[in-house]
Parts: structure tokens; C-alpha cells; sequence
């Protein structure tokens, strides 16, 4: 997901963190930032100091990445069809094992588009 504004920042890390069954304390005292400052992020303030931002952004797991280093539609489709093959051999793939065939794709497509 491309994430634009600090508001929809704060909409996900809200939402991973409902997912993730944690209040506001616990997320903020395992990032290290007070409840008060997690509610901010929460809540979109636009002007938070980055490596908090960033420390909360570890502990659920999220990945700041650049555009051109997401998957694009040809990348998911290239990756699914060696899943399927995958499969149709009786070696099917796990999500975990998806995500590494996504990723040596993109890794490819952008060395190619840097050469």
C-alpha cells in the first residue's frame, strides 16, 4: 500500500495495531514512545520526529519501501505462475515462500531496468 499523508500513516498503524490485539500502551512502551505521542501518529499530526516514526513502524512489522522497488502487477503475476507450477509439481508454495519468489522478482526487474 503507498502510503501519502501522515493520516493514512496513522490509519494503519491504528489498524495493525487493533489487528495485532495491542492498546496504545503496549505498542508505545515496545517502540519506546510515550501513549500520548502513539496517539498523535495515530491521529495523523503531520510534524513527529522520524525515528520514532520509524521505531513504531518495526515493531509492527512494516517496511518502508520505494516505488519502484513494489511489486508491480506483471511482477504478482509472474510470481503466481510459478506457484501454480510449483503446485501442479506437488511442491506447493506457502505465503512465506511466496513473498521470497516476489521478492528475487522484483530484485531482477529492477537490476534489469539498471543495467
Amino acid at each position: 500500500m503507498a502510503i501519502g499523508r501522515m493520516r493514512e500513516l496513522g490509519a494503519e498503524v491504528r489498524a495493525e495495531r487493533h489487528r495485532r490485539g495491542l492498546s496504545q500502551a503496549e505498542l508505545a512502551a515496545r517502540a519506546g514512545v510515550s501513549r500520548e505521542w502513539l496517539g498523535r501518529l495515530e491521529h495523523g499530526a503531520p510534524r513527529l520526529e522520524a525515528d520514532r516514526v520509524l521505531a513504531v513502524l518495526q515493531v509492527l512489522d512494516f517496511s518502508v519501501v520505494a516505488k519502484n522497488q513494489q511489486p508491480t502487477q506483471a511482477d504478482i503475476a509472474q510470481a503466481q505462475k510459478i506457484a501454480w507450477t510449483m503446485g501442479l509439481e506437488a511442491q506447493p508454495i506457502t505465503d512465506e515462500g511466496f513473498q521470497r519468489v516476489l521478492e528475487k522478482i522484483v530484485r531482477h526487474r529492477i537490476a534489469r531496468s539498471a543495467a
